[in-house]
């Protein structure tokens, strides 16, 4: 029987103790009735349920972990009740039925939320509010937004766009192109769409993957090149600039051409981003510089293909290796500038804090904390560019390290996830290098077991600053001991000590 179960059975027992017992008025004491009365009135409110209309189910409820297909619990069934409330989200017409994340992604689009696979911090956020009766049900229809009126959007080449220079066949992560959207609207504008053209002398193949990024943060996948265009989408927005704010993306590619080749970007017309700004301003064509491809050998990349740990029960800790892997630099000693790992499984991002990144033992960079991209997907992050970790030549360890200090019961696994999830620059030709594995096979995600947390723990610690000695016959309240209670993983009722 573990801790929760101890506390649940004997608060049980004492209230079918008070029901049953007999009381006379010289027996107890009017606090003492008025304790069990309440007791009564609690067990009352856990069968009928609020007098608010929650779901009998869903008291008592809190979303504290990220829900997904295949998740189980009380918390699921009071998921599961709470959108049978609205018609626009119902789940069936009676009982949990088995379309429960088509109703979680409906459930998502009212709230304006982008619709995930999960319910992830945002919407865990807005059921809680909705349990604590701060938000109602769902509407039937999603909340109008506020249409955005004054100067509109303006698209250009950011300051920092990169110059005309050379780039190397094979490279990762090119920096084409640096676009910055200034918003004049009086509300947020989201870019849902964007279309680039390739220019210069070259072939759709020499771009292998082009990415968007918003400094550090990767904010699409790679998208091929098809008859010179590029299409990034999104309907529920690639990013938001924020009223009378700016944003600058990098536009990043993958390299696979011919020596000699010039390539460039291109944003041709306004119709070519396409946003709820009340208009897209700019000079168009908007024009990148001109890269030339030149042949050079870079130096190797290669992950290993075993990823630890492994699956495995663990208890709520500190710095508990969460990744680990080992990759072999070859040729020549690269730069890191980057590396991102994601998150998945049904722990809350709460649960998992202080990430600490190691290179052979030695922690590198500062702490990170996990966070929520534009899909509501978890992912830490490490930005190195204004210190790079040198990694020299040989196999070298990457390690990443976390306080797992809530989750019982819950799992969590670590990635990498992507190619484009790491970034290492090659120290002669400063070119960013494409990683592979050993095999020298391409490169796919690197991921541990999956790490279920086991049920609450409680450390009973002497102080080091109790009492020790001779202490004085008769004195008043006596110091005799400092003791410290530390739980772990959830909360813990102390009942008797």
């Amino acid at each position: 029987m573990n801790i929760r179960k101890t506390i649940i059975t004997a608060a049980v027992a004492l209230t079918t103790v008070a029901m049953i017992a007999p009381m006379s008025a010289g027996a107890i004491t009017i606090a003492e009735l008025q304790a069990q009365i309440n007791a009564l009135n609690a067990q009352l409110m856990a069968l009928q349920g609020p007098s608010s209309g929650t779901p009998a189910v869903c008291v008592g409820i809190t979303f504290s972990r990220n829900l997904t297909v295949g998740s189980t619990g009380s918390d699921v069934k009071c998921l599961q009740a709470l959108l049978n409330t609205s018609a626009s989200t119902q789940v069936s017409l009676s009982g949990a039925g088995s379309r429960t994340w088509a109703a979680v992604r409906v459930y998502q689009s009212q709230k304006g939320f982008i619709p995930a696979n999960q319910v992830g911090p945002l919407t865990r956020a807005a059921l809680n509010a909705w349990l604590s009766g701060s938000t109602p049900s769902p509407t039937p229809t999603p909340t109008p937004t506020p249409t955005p009126t004054g100067a509109g959007l303006t698209v250009m080449l950011a300051s920092n766009n990169p110059a005309t220079g050379t780039i190397v066949d094979g490279q990762a992560l090119a920096p084409l192109a640096r676009l910055t959207f200034t918003n004049g609207d009086n509300a947020a504008v989201k870019i849902t769409g964007l279309k680039l053209k390739r220019i210069g002398v070259s072939a759709d193949a020499s771009l292998t993957n082009v990415y968007l990024f918003n400094g550090a943060v990767r904010l699409t996948d790679g998208s091929a090149v098809s008859e010179t265009m590029i299409n990034f989408n999104n309907t529920s927005g690639l990013f938001t600039v924020p009223s009378m704010g700016s944003m600058t993306i990098s536009v990043l590619a993958d390299v696979n051409g011919t020596s000699g080749e010039t390539v460039g970007l291109q944003v041709v017309a306004s119709s070519d981003v396409t946003t709820n700004a009340s208009s897209v301003k700019g000079t168009f064509p908007i024009t990148g510089n001109l890269m030339t491809l030149a042949t050079g050998t870079l130096a190797g990349v290669e992950w290993n293909a075993t990823t630890t740990p492994s699956a495995a029960d663990v208890d709520p800790q500190d710095g508990y290796t969460v990744f680990q892997n080992s990759v072999i630099i070859t040729t020549r000693a690269v730069d890191m500038t980057r590396i991102s790992f994601r998150k998945t499984g049904s722990i809350s991002n709460t649960d998992l804090q202080n990430f600490k990144l190691y290179v052979d033992g030695v922690q590198v960079g500062s702490t990170q904390q996990l966070a929520a991209d534009s899909l509501d997907q978890s992912y830490v992050t490490f930005d190195l560019t204004s210190a790079p970790k040198r990694l020299e030549a040989g196999t070298r360890v990457i390690k990443v390290l976390a306080d797992i200090i809530g989750g019982s019961s819950l799992n969590f696994t670590m990635h990498l996830w992507n190619v484009a999830d790491v970034t290492v620059v090659d120290t002669q030709y400063g070119a960013n290098i494409l990683s592979d594995l050993i095999s020298n096979a391409s490169f796919t995600k690197r991921s541990t077991g999956a790490q279920t947390i086991n049920s609450g723990t409680l450390t009973i610690t002497k102080l080091s600053d109790s009492p020790s000695g001779d202490i004085v016959d008769a004195a008043s309240n006596a110091l005799l001991a400092k003791f410290q209670f530390k739980a772990a993983g959830e909360k813990v009722k102390i009942e008797t000590l």
